[in-house]
Parts: C-alpha cells; sequence; structure tokens
C-alpha cells in the first residue's frame, strides 16, 4: 500500500495545498494531512486554533482516500517528523510511505531532527514553491528524493493571512477556496 503523508501548519489551507493534494491523489492509495501544533522550527505559534485547521482540512478535502490525522495536534511535546514516521509505521506496518514536503522544506531538511532516520524510512515527494534549480541545493541525499518539476504555484499562508487583516478580500478568490473563505469569516480568524 503506498501512503503519502503531508504535513504542515495549514494556517490556513490554501489552493497551492489543494493542488498538491490534487496530484498526490493519482500516486498514492492513501494521503494523510497531519496539521502540526507548532512547527519545531518556527517561534511563533499558529493563529487558528489546531481544531480550526483541522476542520480546515476536512471542509476542503472530501475523499476517501484522505485522512486528517490529529496526531500532532493531541500531543503535549514538541512534535518531531521522525515521531510522526514512527507512529505511522505502527498504524500501516507494510506500508510504503512517502513524505511530501516543499522545497523551502528541502533546504532546511538536514537540520531536521534525526534527519538521517527519516530518509531511511521513508521517500520524499518535493514540489517547488519557485522554479526549481536541484543543482543549487547540493544535497548529498537527492537520490531518495522525487522532484515534481512543473510545480510553480507561489501562494503563501503568511500571505493570505496579511490580506485579511488589510481586508483586501478581492485577492484571496485566487488564493483560498471559497468554503475555506466562508469559514475563516464565520469563525472570524485572522482578523
Amino acid at each position: 500500500m503506498k501512503i503519502f503523508f503531508y504535513g504542515g501548519t495549514f494556517d490556513p489551507p490554501h489552493k497551492g495545498h489543494e493542488l498538491i493534494v490534487k496530484y498526490c491523489l493519482e500516486k498514492c492509495d492513501k494521503l494523510i494531512l497531519i496539521p502540526n501544533k507548532k512547527s519545531p522550527d518556527k517561534s511563533s505559534k499558529p493563529i487558528a486554533t489546531f481544531h480550526q485547521r483541522e476542520n480546515m482540512l476536512k471542509i476542503l478535502f472530501n475523499d476517501k482516500k484522505i485522512v486528517v490525522s490529529d496526531f500532532e495536534g493531541n500531543s503535549n511535546k514538541d512534535n518531531y517528523t521522525y515521531l510522526t514516521i514512527n507512529h505511522l509505521k505502527t498504524i500501516f506496518k507494510k506500508a510504503d510511505l512517502t513524505m511530501v514536503i516543499g522545497n523551502d522544506q528541502l533546504v532546511n531538511l538536514k537540520k531536521w531532527k534525526r534527519f538521517n532516520f527519516i530518509l531511511d524510512e521513508v521517500k520524499i515527494l518535493c514540489f517547488n514553491r519557485i522554479v526549481l534549480d536541484k543543482n543549487r541545493f547540493k544535497v548529498d541525499f537527492i537520490d531518495n528524493i522525487e522532484f515534481v518539476e512543473k510545480f510553480n504555484i507561489n501562494i503563501s499562508s503568511s500571505k493570505i493571512r496579511n490580506s485579511i487583516l488589510d481586508r483586501s478580500i478581492k485577492s484571496l478568490d485566487d488564493m483560498l477556496n471559497t468554503k475555506i473563505i466562508n469559514y475563516i469569516m464565520k469563525e472570524k480568524i485572522y482578523v
């Protein structure tokens, strides 16, 4: 069984996330979306609560092949990717695991806790958010990574949050699904 897992803050989940999910669904048997409580490499917490981000993912992705995991959100300690991988391996013992990341994360991958364990235990599917130049990474683990070359979506959650704060709502249609815009307005998130 091919299982892909895609972790992130998803604060909020946007059209770039949707395109990544759509691409992954064509290549896997199951896709697990894992909103984190707080990224260990970031000093600030997400603005939306874990529950709100989990709800947004469930609203956005209604597919039998997709599971929104609360594993990291229910943890009382810092969650690292290697812990999530261990968790997934206990549930899906014979699965072929692939971690989905963006090239913005690839640059920092060597700094992740138990980096070598991650490389040994999972394959990596890397999406570019800008024009990708694999040679610029100069990493020795490039063979373990499948690159999605033609994916040039430059949408960021921080840009979306700033648009909401600035009340430039018209620009949100290009970045967010209408269901997510409605949920954000109803819950008064990011205002």
